[in-house]
């Protein structure tokens, strides 16, 4: 701030309407820059103003030069609070709203400063429209909220780090998945926390090696460790959020519990061996078939019959492995069960094979369903009853005479 008696370099004298003076090298400058200024008495009284001051207010020089400060700025603003900050200070800067003479407001940032000119003080408002920089935070802000939203309540764990493994951000997901606390988290450094076997943290180390060399990062299935040293199946991937100066600087892990997935799958597997160590050590033919009667499944009996292997059948149809009548027959058979959904129970029928042998069989076949009732093929059983059929033509002929 000016001491008393100091007079500003710029101001030399008075000038019309109670407004200074400037020098001429300073009222260029005083035009040419590139925001709203004012030169005002300590109570607000506009003394000087640039041709910039009007186009921002829409004013008239000779409309402002009769105003105050205090006419263009809210009615919320404390001018006397204001008044003395910037004593105290010997200048302020303030983020506001302006009054135009349409009504309008406009947001702009002020610079106050205090200049003494013959012991008395002059305020020097230098005022910029921040619209567009308003704007620019406005959508950068929706922009923030849209991936913090994102970020916070996504049903998979996502960690921020740096490039050297620190821990920047953590959403809740990942404080479920290792039973920690964000304060114990944020800042340490992830690779260090225990939390990685030695398996998953080479995965990690080898993703953040391929982001850095321009590649695309893989997602693995691996294992992790939560804070009290239970092992959890995961899916691991990663990729980079920040680059500056094409140096990548921050980095966000993916991390998916899919440990429940996991043991779905193990049951599954189990089911499936269930499934097949019975399919294969009954007598009767088993076989699973698709909407187009191509064998998806079939055990052993059924291939034995067949002369073939169970993994032989797989994708081919009764065309493959009976005569051409017997295996239209049963063509047409399963084509009306899939279309309409009818059942067959117990149906006795004689079959011959491609090499000319005969047989007897019960039949059953049931549709298969999808998740929406929809029938994606059909399932057979048949057993072969060509003894107990023999023996029931010997017992129907009776004694020979």
């Amino acid at each position: 701030m000016l001491q008393e008696n100091e007079t500003d370099p710029f101001i030399t004298g008075e000038k019309r309407s109670g407004s200074v003076e400037l020098d001429g090298r300073y009222q260029t400058l005083f035009e040419q820059v590139n925001a709203a200024v004012f030169l005002t008495t300590l109570d607000g009284k506009i003394l000087e103003a640039n041709l910039k001051s009007c186009e921002l207010l829409g004013y008239s020089w000779d409309e402002l030069i009769r105003m105050s400060l205090r006419d263009i700025l809210p009615s919320s603003a404390d001018w006397s609070q204001l008044v003395e900050d910037i004593s105290a200070r010997g200048g302020y800067n303030l983020e506001t709203e302006n009054i135009c003479k349409n009504g309008s407001y406009v947001p702009v940032q002020i610079s106050f400063s205090l200049f003494r000119m013959k012991g008395k003080p002059i305020m020097m408002a230098l005022i910029q429209d921040i619209t567009e920089r308003k704007k620019a935070e406005k959508k950068l802000k929706e922009s923030e909220q849209k991936y913090r939203g994102l970020f916070d309540y996504t049903t998979d764990g996502l960690m921020v780090l740096d490039a050297r493994g620190e821990i920047l951000d953590v959403n809740d997901r990942v404080l479920e998945i290792f039973g920690c606390k964000k304060e114990n988290m944020i800042g340490a450094n992830f690779l260090n926390l225990g939390l990685l076997t030695p398996k998953s943290l080479s995965i990690v180390v080898k993703q953040f090696e391929e982001l850095l060399s321009g590649r695309i990062a893989k997602t693995h299935e691996t294992e992790i460790k939560d804070k009290d040293g239970n092992i959890l199946n995961a899916e691991v991937g990663s990729f980079f959020l920040q680059v500056e100066y094409d140096e990548v600087v921050n980095f966000v892990l993916i991390i998916r519990d899919i440990s429940d997935r996991k043991q779905a799958e193990i049951r599954l597997i189990k089911e499936h061996e269930l499934l097949q160590t019975l399919m294969d050590n009954i007598p009767d033919s088993v076989y699973f078939k698709d909407e187009h009667n191509r064998f998806v499944m079939v055990n052993k009996s059924k291939a034995v019959y067949s002369n073939a292997k169970p993994d032989d059948m797989i994708g081919k149809t009764d065309f493959d492995f009976l005569a051409d009548e017997e295996a239209r027959k049963i063509f047409e058979e399963d084509e009306d069960l899939i279309r309409t959904g009818k059942m067959i129970i117990n149906k006795i029928e004689k079959f011959r094979g491609l090499y000319g042998s005969e047989r007897w069989v019960s039949v059953t076949k049931i549709p298969r369903f999808d998740d929406d009732g929809s029938i994606i093929g059909m399932m057979g059983i048949s057993r072969d009853i060509t003894d107990l059929k023999k023996l029931e033509d010997t017992q129907g002929k009776g004694p020979t005479q």
